[in-house]
């Protein structure tokens, strides 16, 4: 490697010399407000009687090549390489008065090999950029790419120079005074993924996508960059619609069982690699991760299509459950393999929306909920008949969740939707409710999402928000009460596209009016036709019909399917129950793989042994606070510390369950197996 100082200018004229950005580092993506604060700069520095250091600028070549590829600064060089085409541009038409230089001069020093048989222009930019770039150096500006960075600030200088608010002279001059470190590696020598990682750590803006694509690619040769990066690579950023990054973590959660921070996919993908040695067959993995992202594109544009797959999936991502994307892949993966078929895979996506919907409704946290989609594919194939019964497993599995990770019942789901502040719900939340009543059985579907948008229908409360004198007669003596405890709720919302003439006019006139719900041919409103008032009892009464309808639609999964480890009573730490006389067969912690156990007494000193390693000072900070350290008998040496562990199951399950919740996991981490 070989680092010096050399003027930016110095650094871009050569015979023969090219610059290319390989396939493998991101777009040119510099906006108008760095070029501004560039052109700003450059200001500055015409008045100083000195150099301004203008950055790195990092390439690797061969020894006596003149091709120069950029592992560091391709914005810079990019940039400063527009500035120099737009002073070009404007000397050659002979638009402001210069002397320093000649026209052609620019162009023939710094962006042009005059002499080159191959292509001319020293500047290679990746594909998109390179076709808006060298458009840039023809004479018709028809032919210009618009919708590309590198022409919108080539046309910025363009314009700015213009403005003449700065001479082209003392604008050339101030190029001139441009100093770079040129930090050049050898192909031979050095390692160029260890010298981007170092950079990058320092503080280089790129996304985890970013990072993951150098890795893939910067080992490779040319030839094969060019081609990863066509056939696969670019691909799969089309299928994501750019969301690499994302896509990528939910890949890793399938084969990892393990979500990665969202800072750190780049780190996890790295060792995900060497750990299965994927580095021995790249194109392999690179057809694995555009395969998966076929499945991606089926969830994500689920919105603009229409096929029965995508309406579910559409409903999925109106919930914003994305925790369950890494699931819903992997059970498309399984499709694609025919373990299961087009009905079983819908009849799984329409028990996640009721799942998803329900606990909303329930106010049941979501953190959860990651964790259940990350583990339930590794859970359906535990059992060793799931392809016969895959449908019926994965209820199963769903509906022995307990706690924070439960399926609300029926009881629950109606008992919290008729008391609800259904108002006051996220407006998406609020109108997806809306919109699945009224089209449940309904020939005419109803977009309520895309008529609300467009102001073609409102949310109205049928008892209105500022009570009349007419309004509380109707009521009763509890009008206040009743408006209370009622105003907000499922059966007093309803949906109209005449929100403000109805406003709080009286029940009987809302019905009646012109366009009002005696005309209305929205579900919705079918019932208010017919009734001569609106009070508590038939609020009460139109939310029982409207629970009873979101009854039939987010349907609780009922299963007959037993598990063989049923009769094992397979249990986590959120149990209930008494589990004295029971004896412990195995454990499960933190989804590793089951572990076979004598006692319980041997099962909590391997469980207090693995709390330590993930924590030392944290587990024994815990353990000193409850007072569990005991150095004495029948005591258990954790670290450079004892715990006492001659107890029965119900305190050994005890202190395991205020250690694990202080150190901040969840209880259903650890599952263990008795009888």
């Amino acid at each position: 490697m070989k680092a010096e100082e050399v003027l930016f200018l110095d650094f871009l004229e050569g015979k023969r010399k090219n610059f290319i950005i390989p396939v493998y580092q991101r777009n040119y993506d510099w906006k108008k407000e760095h070029c501004k604060q560039l052109f700003d700069d450059l200001k500055d520095v015409a008045d100083m009687d000195r150099t301004h250091f203008l950055g790195s600028i990092v390439s690797i070549s061969d020894e006596h090549s003149k091709e120069f590829w950029i592992i560091d600064g391709q914005q810079r060089l990019t940039t400063i390489s527009l500035l120099l085409l737009a002073i070009e541009k404007v000397i050659s038409k002979g638009l402001l008065e210069y002397s320093r230089v000649e026209k052609g001069e620019i162009k023939e020093d710094y962006l042009v090999n005059k002499r080159s048989k191959e292509e001319k222009i020293k500047l290679k930019p990746v594909k998109n950029d390179r076709d808006a770039f060298n458009a840039l150096f023809q004479e018709d500006e028809n032919s210009y790419i618009q919708d590309s960075n590198v022409t919108v600030n080539f046309q910025y200088f363009y314009n700015r120079i213009l403005k003449k608010e700065i001479s082209i002279d003392r604008l050339y001059s101030a190029i001139e005074k441009l100093i770079i470190v040129e930090i050049n590696l050898s192909n031979q020598k050095d390692d160029p993924q260890l010298i981007f990682e170092s950079l990058n750590s320092t503080g280089l803006n790129l996304t985890e996508a970013d990072k993951v694509r150098n890795f893939i690619l910067m080992k490779e040769e040319t030839s094969i960059q060019e081609r990863f990066y066509i056939e696969y690579w670019h691909k799969l950023e089309i299928n994501t619609n750019y969301r690499v990054s994302d896509f990528i973590r939910d890949y890793l959660t399938i084969k990892e069982r393990n979500i990665p921070n969202k800072n750190k996919v780049y780190i996890h993908f790295k060792n995900y690699i060497i750990k299965y040695k994927h580095d021995t067959n790249i194109e392999n993995l690179l057809k694995d991760l555009l395969k998966f992202s076929l499945y991606y594109k089926k969830i994500i544009n689920a919105r603009n299509m229409k096929d029965e797959l995508s309406l579910i999936l559409n409903k999925i991502n109106r919930l914003e459950s994305v925790v369950s994307y890494p699931f819903i892949m992997e059970l498309l993966e399984d499709k694609e393999k025919n373990i299961i078929n087009e009905k079983e895979v819908l009849s799984i996506l329409n028990i996640i929306v009721s799942f998803v919907f329900r606990r909303l409704i329930c106010d049941v946290p979501t953190n959860a909920l990651n964790k259940i989609f990350m583990t339930m594919g590794r859970d359906i194939k535990k059992h060793n008949n799931y392809q016969e019964c895959y449908v019926e497993v994965f209820k199963y599995i769903l509906v022995k969740k307990k706690t924070y990770q439960r399926f609300p019942s029926d009881e629950e789901f109606k008992f919290k939707l008729l008391q609800k502040d259904i108002y006051n719900l996220k407006n998406k939340n609020r109108l997806f409710l809306l919109e699945q009543l009224e089209n449940f059985n309904n020939k005419e579907i109803v977009f309520i999402e895309d008529r609300v948008s467009s102001k073609g229908l409102n949310i109205e409360h049928i008892m209105p928000q500022k009570l009349t004198a007419s309004w509380r007669q109707d009521l009763g003596n509890d009008f206040l009460k009743i408006h209370k405890q009622y105003l907000h709720t499922l059966g007093n919302i309803t949906l109209t596209g005449y929100n403000s003439q109805m406003s709080n006019k009286p029940f009987i006139e809302k019905r009646d009016m012109e366009n009002g719900f005696k005309d209305s041919r929205l579900f919705l409103n079918k019932g208010l036709s017919n009734l001569k008032k609106w009070n508590k009892s038939t609020i009460l009464d139109r939310g029982k019909e409207l629970q009873e309808r979101a009854l039939k639609i987010w349907i609780y999964p009922n299963t007959t399917y037993e598990s063989e480890e049923d009769r094992l009573k397979v249990c986590t730490l959120s149990d209930d129950g008494n589990f004295t006389g029971e004896k412990i067969l195995s454990y499960s912690f933190m989804g590793d793989s089951e572990q076979a156990v004598s006692s319980w007494k041997n099962f909590y000193k391997q469980i207090s042994s693995i709390l330590y390693e993930l924590d030392p000072v944290k587990y024994k900070q815990i353990i000193t606070d409850n007072k569990f350290i005991y150095d004495g008998k029948n005591s258990y040496k954790v670290g450079d510390f004892h715990i006492y562990v001659n107890m029965g199951a119900e305190g050994i399950l005890a202190r395991l369950r205020t250690v694990i919740e202080e150190i901040g996991l969840d209880l259903d981490e650890l599952s263990f197996n008795i009888k």
